[in-house]
């Protein structure tokens, strides 16, 4: 790789030495007359210095410096408009100098090196290659849970240069593989079936001591309810299960306010389902299904989940009273009954009279149920094993999984190790499938499975394009199609591209690249005060406002739709609960819809969504200056500097006294400061009426007015979301030039380099000429030179 590197140098110091003397002519007086009083010896805005450069392009880093140059003339955002400018012939001729320079550096940069990364899996692309190579339900077994986390680079978790191996991963990988062959090598007969059921005063003690008197609340504001006899120990047995209830709502109107109840006796009451493990604690617990229970009729529901052997589950009151025994007790009930507590066989319950109640009469589960046995995982590298298996038949089977493991054929001479070690197990302890199990863990070891290399020419082979296609579209391995498929075939690549992303496993792509290019993963991180925010926890808003990105990327994606939607969609989609937090009418279902957006809702494009607004908050109040460069940065392309290491950051104005217009006033003052707040701060101010979890408003807290207005360094007047919309529409190609570039470096898994801008540009424009559909823009990705090559 650092031979590579060199010859890379070498390659464009050559070029450029023989061919760039026009150029440093013309480079040289334009920088001295416009550029150095800000970025040259004495002073450095932006942590930005060009008195020590030239167009001969010693190095890389040069190259890369004059391309961002050039962008900045190109955009019109350099010289800023309070400094002298260039006369429109000085720029034209720098622009076409620097531009022929740059070209012609590319062209040497790509013929003298290559641009491969070696990376290894990250813990999403571990999780599903292993998922994908042995058909587990990976729902509730996670082999990566003590992985360390994975660190992004140009805001993604897949960049080579960011997934270093240290001991304690390595440790861990030896961990992960013993628990994926316990997992995924099951031979012996099928499991066999429980079927547990309860009734009554059965289920899990809760009913116990119940009156009528009594209200249901106690599911809610207890325990959940749960099987007495999996309480223990869980399911005996991986496998898919059926879990029965009968339940009944009964007095959903009451004497008592729902205010006081922080109950909303509008909707019907809902059941939702939970499951958990008492080994792997909290992480495990996850909600798996939410049903209506109808009024003062018994309702059965039924579901069907895979549960992991020693997972439990229990029912909740999923929408009942929201609160605390000590609440009811201490402020609700005194306002209606002067008698209201007495004592039960079983505290905390309490009298309250006639309450809304949820009565749950039986619960039942059965199963494992199997499509077939053995599993289809187990029974592909080991099929139809013989009553005693032997040496060939364990030669053949390790072979068999290596092949799919390592993503490629693989030689004799490299099966040999691995195939040794099992056969010394085997022979040692006797132990078929203990063997067995031990080759599973050397091949998941191995770095040929760890890691995406790519050897030898420049450009990738067959199973290397498809290993890079399957990893971009689908985070985890190709399949058996795809790396059949003659990818050097264009319309076969095309093919296969749109196969890929009408296929449930690019999910993969929408959460992980699109989770990590709008920050989404973001979300949860500072989250708002539950006591000032009861709304956002009880109708989990979290939950739906990532949902709601996620489906308008899905819909723009899946209908090949012009990614200018992404900045003014005038639809989104909405659960009732996120519609009543956007103060939107007409949404009743807990199921999302699409609904079409009017201009008085606010909402059109990511700007409008909750998640967005939600992860470039802190959770007391807005952050102008992260939402302003949350735009500069995903959707125009042009990301600020860090802040310098000694500058306070914007304290929180907990009590109110100021605007956060004067707060960020005072911190524009600092000269240091001054020069990319310039850029971020109308963007962030344009927002403010969006508070911090995404509620549109008119005043801050202590009523005085909000004033979004401002101006961007063009000049352009801005002042709100609209303002931004349009000033993004008038700059499309570099919209689409940021989500281009975006794409790359998560489809390579490295940095763009100045070397791909000749397919970025090629691309871009192509787009912007055939409707900037989505799809159309990540088939040219993918057909391009730039991801064809290493």
């Amino acid at each position: 790789m650092r031979a590579k590197g060199i010859s890379a140098v070498i390659g464009l110091f050559v070029i450029a030495a023989a061919s760039t003397s026009r150029a440093d002519v013309a480079l040289k007086p334009f920088l001295e007359n416009y550029c150095l009083q800000c970025h040259g010896a004495e002073k450095q805005k932006g942590d930005r210095r060009f008195d020590r450069l030239g167009a001969d392009l010693k190095n890389h880093d040069d190259a890369e410096t004059l391309q961002e140059i050039l962008d900045q003339l190109n955009l019109g955002e350099m010289p800023p408009e309070e400094e002298k400018q260039p006369s429109s012939e000085e720029l034209k001729t720098i622009v076409a100098e620097l531009t022929e320079t740059l070209q012609r550096a590319r062209t040497a940069a790509r013929e003298n090196s290559g641009r491969a990364v070696l990376r290894r899996l990250n813990r999403a692309e571990y999780r599903n290659t292993i998922r994908d190579l042995f058909a587990l339900n990976m729902v509730d077994f996670d082999p990566t849970i003590g992985f360390p986390p994975d660190d992004s680079v140009e805001g993604f978790d897949n960049v080579g240069e960011g997934l270093v191996t240290s001991d304690y991963l390595l440790q861990n990988y030896l961990e992960a593989a013993r628990k994926v062959a316990d997992k995924a090598i099951r031979p012996g007969l099928r499991p066999e079936k429980i079927h547990l059921i309860s009734k009554g005063e059965e289920i899990g003690g809760t009913m116990r001591g119940f009156r009528a008197e009594v209200a249901r609340m106690t599911i809610k504001l207890r325990q959940p309810l749960n099987l007495s006899q999996l309480r223990k120990r869980g399911v005996p047995a991986d496998g898919e299960y059926v879990i029965r209830a009968k339940a009944l709502a009964h007095q959903r109107k009451s004497r008592y306010k729902d205010e006081d109840l922080r109950f909303n006796s509008d909707e019907p009451m809902r059941l939702s389902i939970s499951i958990d493990s008492r080994e792997l604690g909290a992480t495990a617990h996850r909600t798996i299904g939410e049903f209506e229970i109808r009024d003062d009729e018994i309702t059965t529901i039924e579901h069907r989940v895979w549960l992991d052997r020693g997972f439990n589950f229990n029912l909740h009151w999923a929408n009942g009273p929201n609160g605390s025994f000590k609440r009811i007790m201490r402020k609700v009930l005194p306002k209606y009954t002067d008698d209201a507590i007495y004592p039960l066989r079983n505290p905390p319950e309490m009298y309250i009279g006639s309450g809304p109640e949820l009565h749950v009469y039986e619960l039942e589960i059965e199963g494992p149920f199997y499509d077939e046995w053995p599993p289809a995982g187990f029974a592909r590298f080991f099929p139809d094993p013989p009553k005693k298996p032997d040496s060939e038949y364990l030669d053949a089977s390790l072979s068999r999984l290596a092949a799919r493991a390592f993503r490629r054929p693989v030689s004799s001479a490299e099966l040999q190790p691995y195939l040794a070690l099992a056969n010394r197990h085997f022979e040692k302890h006797k132990d078929f499938w203990a063997a067995a199990k031990y080759g599973v863990r050397a091949i998941l070891t191995s770095p040929n499975f760890i890691y995406l290399a790519e050897e030898g020419s420049k450009k990738l082979s067959r199973n290397e394009l498809a290993t890079r296609l399957s990893y971009f579209l689908w985070s985890s391995m190709p399949d058996a199609e795809l790396l059949a498929a003659s990818l050097e075939e264009p319309d076969v690549l095309r093919n296969q591209v749109g196969r890929m992303l009408r296929d449930p496993r690019s999910s993969a792509f929408v959460e992980n690249f699109a989770g990590q290019w709008l920050g989404l993963r973001k979300l949860g991180e500072m989250p708002p005060d539950p006591e000032k925010n009861r709304g956002y926890y009880a109708d989990d808003l979290e939950s739906a406002m990532r949902e709601e990105t996620h489906r308008l990327f899905r819909h723009i994606l899946d209908g090949n739709r012009s990614i200018l939607e992404f900045i003014n969609a005038d639809y989104t989609f909405l659960n009732a609960a996120l519609a009543r937090h956007y103060g939107i009418p007409g949404v009743n279902s807990d199921e999302f819809q699409m609904v079409t957006l009017k201009a008085d809702h606010h909402r059109g494009g990511l700007l409008g969504h909750g998640s967005i607004l939600t992860a470039t908050s802190n959770g007391i109040e807005t952050q102008p200056v992260v939402r302003g460069v949350w735009i500069l940065e995903n959707l125009l392309g042009t990301p600020p500097p860090p802040p310098p290491p000694d500058i306070e950051p914007i304290e929180p104005d907990t009590r109110g006294l100021n605007t956060m217009r004067k707060l960020m006033e005072k911190h524009r003052d600092n000269p240091t400061c001054f020069e990319c707040h310039r850029r971020i701060d109308p963007l962030g101010l344009a927002m403010e009426n969006f508070d911090h979890v995404g509620v549109w408003r008119e005043r801050y807290a202590k009523k005085s007015l909000i004033d979004p207005s401002g101006k961007m360094v063009d000049g352009t007047p801005i002042d709100g979301p609209d303002s931004i919309r349009n000033y993004l529409l008038k700059r499309t190609n570099q919209f689409t030039h940021c989500l281009s570039e975006k794409l790359f470096i998560y489809a390579l898994g490295r940095r763009v380099s100045f070397t791909d801008r000749e397919d970025i540009d090629r691309i871009v424009l192509e787009v912007s000429e055939q409707g900037f559909g989505l799809q159309e823009l990540i088939q040219k990705i993918v057909a391009s030179e730039t991801f064809q090559s290493k």
